[in-house]
Formats: C-alpha cells, structure tokens, sequence
C-alpha cells in the first residue's frame, strides 16, 4: 500500500510538473537572417554634367538566383540554396533599386528615373543579373560572384536602337566562410560594377552623338575579371 501511495504521489509531481511549462519537449527550429544588398552613401554631388534623362530597367535576373535564399556554389557542378539566410526582398529587384541610386549619384544624367516615370528619357538602360552566388568550391579561397549585363538604347524617335551592350563579371574575396562576409562581398562587386559602369557611360560622350562608337548587336565587350 504505501508502495502503491509512493507511485501515486511520483506521478501527480510529474503531472504538475509538465502542466506547470517547465519542461517543454517543442525543439526549437533554426532562425532566419534576412540581408539586403546595398551600396555605401555618397557624399554631396555635384550638379548634373548634362540634362540628358536615362531611364533604369527592372533588371532581368537569371532562374537559378531568382530565389530569395542565399546560393552557394559548392563544385563545378553543385549548387545549394540556404533555406536560413535569404535576401530581405528579391534580389533582381534591390540590385535595380542600387543600381539607380548608383547611377543618380554619378552626377552623368540630369535625372535617373524608374520605367514607371512618365517622363520621356534619352536613353534607356535594360539589364539582367546573369550570376548571384557564393563561389565555396575552395574552402580556403571563398568569393563573391556577380556578374551583370547591360543594354543601352538610344530613346530618341529618329535615332534609336542599341548604342552599346557590356557586361561586368566580379569576383570579390571574401575573408571568411559566411552569409555576412558573402553578402559585403556583393556589396563590394556591386559598387565596383555601377563605377565601371558610369565611368564607361563617360567616356561615350552620349551628349556628342557622333562620337558614340558603333556596337554591333549582340556583342559583347566583357572586361571581366574571372572567377575563380
């Protein structure tokens, strides 16, 4: 009997001390990170250097990176998406939003518009994000890889069609094997890219249009650095 008692009393105690919540038996799942891609601010620019208008596609972005997980590329072959680590938006559409403030700060065009403003451009400049990734396949050498391509397209009813097509491949290193150094490393590629690009809308002298060089369409003047 008073074994019978010992028992009854061991299993009202468990019993209160389930029901009290101080054992709980959920397992807690893995948090999520979200990131943006982003350019640093400028300091204050100077006034514009024409009253030419370029207009700023959405860009384009390739399948396999149109996720909002971050990708990894494993081997030659292989690639992972991170189900825990993802963009806080989707990527094609931050990267257009940098890319214009880019451009705007540049100081080249006297307004750097979206295609939703109804004013009419000069020129119009089309894109796509052609890679977006984290390049692991050395362990001991991690990189971040962007690579865009641009289409810019004389506006002007008489004149228009494509006046030049280019694309910019970086491949940034990265210090350490991680969401927050790869997307930094992004930042990076992306800052270096929107300055080649300006300085090569530059050096077309686009207010001078007979000194704009021919471009055959579908060339493709690729300055890239390679990745490794």
């Amino acid at each position: 009997m008073k074994h019978l008692s010992k028992q009854l009393a061991g299993g009202i105690a468990l019993f209160v001390l389930f029901s009290s919540g101080c054992v709980s038996l959920e397992r807690s799942s893995p948090e999520r990170h979200y990131f943006v891609i982003e350019l640093p601010r400028s300091a204050n620019s100077p006034e514009p250097a024409s009253d030419l208008i370029l207009s700023v596609g959405n860009m384009r972005i390739s399948p396999r990176y149109a996720d909002r997980s971050l990708v990894y590329r494993t081997s030659d072959t292989s690639f992972e998406s991170d189900f825990y680590n993802q963009f806080l938006t989707s990527p094609d559409t931050m990267i257009s939003e940098e890319l214009r403030k880019g451009l705007a700060a540049a100081r080249q065009f006297k307004y750097v518009l979206g295609p939703a403003d109804a004013q009419q451009p000069n020129y119009v400049l089309e894109g796509s994000v052609n890679a977006l990734y984290g390049d692991f396949r050395n362990p001991s050498q991690p990189a971040a890889v962007l690579e865009l391509e641009f289409f810019l397209y004389d506006d002007n009813s008489k004149s228009s069609g494509l006046v030049a097509q280019k694309r910019y491949l970086k491949s940034v290193p990265l210090k350490e094997r991680s969401p927050e150094a790869l997307v930094k490393g992004w930042d990076q590629a992306l800052q270096e890219i929107v300055g080649a690009l300006a300085a090569d809308l530059n050096s077309m002298n686009l207010n001078s249009k007979n000194s704009i060089p021919p471009v055959s369409p579908g060339k493709d003047m690729n300055d890239a650095a390679e990745s490794r």
